[in-house]
């Protein structure tokens, strides 16, 4: 390390330099003297703004602090605390730095003072922190997750990247929760409630089924036709065939953080290097993407330990396939006991699902409870504690169908309720 001495000769030496060179860059300057541009910025500047040059201007400058502040004293801290008390009080809430700083002001008009109060805010808190105002921020506890089984819980979302020639490319991605591997993606120009439906039947049938399905509040999933908490085509599509559904909290992401990972890796680390611009290269790379991610990128979490998961995980178990035949309603079990609310409409009907049930006009626009009961298969309403009457539940089958006649008949009523959520739009629009 060179001395103070040896550091004012190559000062010296730069100020040769530039009235040898005075065209010279600074990259050439420092190049020539062996030493970092920024160094050779620092001094030109010194140099050149120095009224005269002597050997003042080539020497450092103290490092010392040219600001000494000054200890706040116990009787401003005490007063400090009184303010934040009588403040508080006065205006019933929390005074905080900002406040007890207009309070400072106005107590010197009244109460002059020998030695320095606080004039910033961050002087303040501290204050009020040293002596327990403000309570020192609560530490966040993290508890570990556990982890399932291998392929017993997938996550399942969407994403969505702009193609510069042809628009949106959505995808669909399926993540194992239990060994984070890409089990499922695909790409389309955009998925509605019966698309969706098609590409969960395209994943059942090549990677069979799994016990849990964890996914968000998104409208194709979960949205059903009255937008409440009765089951959707999709989630009674799962339960049918079996499926536990895990519903996400609105706005909880980190709930199935291993799909959300993985789709940060597809659009900023896949195709954020490929740049895709038509449709066709999208699904390309889309394609090529699982062998990448499951074969050959380290996966930094709990269950790869800085592996691909195709090495962490080489053999899975096999999941059950798609059943020839299914029942129908076996969704209606899981929703026994359940109450929904509804108000009766001005002709005496309400609407549970996309079936309207007559209550009676003497009814009308009061609210009423639909609880569900799975064993008889009925509705029974209550008003107010007392019992109106109690209707069939309609849409039922009450037999055995095939799978396929079945996925027929749920993708209809997922293509109406697209069609139900496209009117409302419409309606909504047309009222603006």
């Amino acid at each position: 390390m060179l001395s103070e001495t040896e550091w004012v000769l190559e000062r010296m030496r730069l100020y040769d330099l530039t009235r040898t060179h005075p065209t010279w860059s600074l990259r050439q300057y420092a190049r020539q003297l062996g030493h970092d541009v920024k160094w050779v910025s620092k001094w030109l500047g010194r140099i050149k703004t120095a009224s005269s040059v002597t050997m003042e201007v080539f020497k450092s400058k103290s490092r010392a602090p040219k600001t000494i502040y000054r200890r706040i004293e116990e009787k401003a801290k005490e007063i400090v605390c009184d303010l934040r008390q009588q403040l508080s009080l006065k205006f019933h809430r929390n005074a905080g730095a900002k406040t007890i700083l207009w309070g400072l002001a106005e107590y010197l008009k009244g109460h002059p003072v020998t030695f320095p109060l606080p004039k910033s805010r961050s002087t303040i808190t501290q204050i009020l922190r040293e002596r327990g105002w403000i309570l020192p921020p609560r530490p966040v506890s993290h508890e570990p997750l556990e982890l399932p089984a291998p392929m017993e819980e997938w996550e399942i979302d969407f994403a969505e990247i702009w193609l510069r020639d042809e628009g949106v490319f959505e995808f669909f991605v399926v993540v194992d929760r239990g060994t984070s591997r890409l089990v499922y993606i695909e790409g389309s120009a955009g998925y509605n409630t019966e698309t969706t439906l098609e590409a969960m039947a395209r994943l059942f049938i090549l990677c069979g089924l799994p016990k849990r399905i964890r996914f968000d509040r998104d409208v194709r999933l979960w949205g059903a036709w009255t937008r409440d908490s009765y089951p959707s085509p999709f989630i009674r599509f799962l339960r049918v065939l079996g499926i536990i559904d895990v519903v996400c909290p609105p706005r909880r992401p980190d709930l199935k953080p291993f799909v959300e990972r993985c789709i940060q890796t597809i659009k900023y680390e896949w195709f954020a290097r490929q740049y895709p611009s038509s449709f066709s290269e999208a699904k390309a790379l889309l394609e090529e993407f699982p062998y990448y991610y499951n074969d050959e990128r380290p996966h930094q979490g709990k269950a790869c330990g800085n592996r691909p998961p195709s090495v962490a995980f080489p053999n899975l178990p096999l999941l059950p396939q798609l059943p020839e035949k299914v029942r129908p309603d076996h969704w209606l079990k899981s929703v026994h006991g359940h109450i929904y609310r509804r108000r009766v409409n001005s002709n005496g009907t309400i609407q549970v699902d996309r079936h309207s049930y007559s209550i009676g006009t003497f009814y009308a626009k009061q609210p009423i409870l639909v609880h569900v009961d799975a064993h008889e298969r009925v509705f029974k309403l209550t008003s107010e504690g007392h019992k109106i009457k109690q209707l069939p539940i309609l849409g039922l089958f009450n037999e055995m169908m095939s799978f396929w006649d079945y996925f027929r008949v749920i993708q209809t009523e997922a293509r109406l309720v697209e069609l139900h959520h496209a009117a409302l739009w419409e309606r909504r629009n047309d009222s603006l």
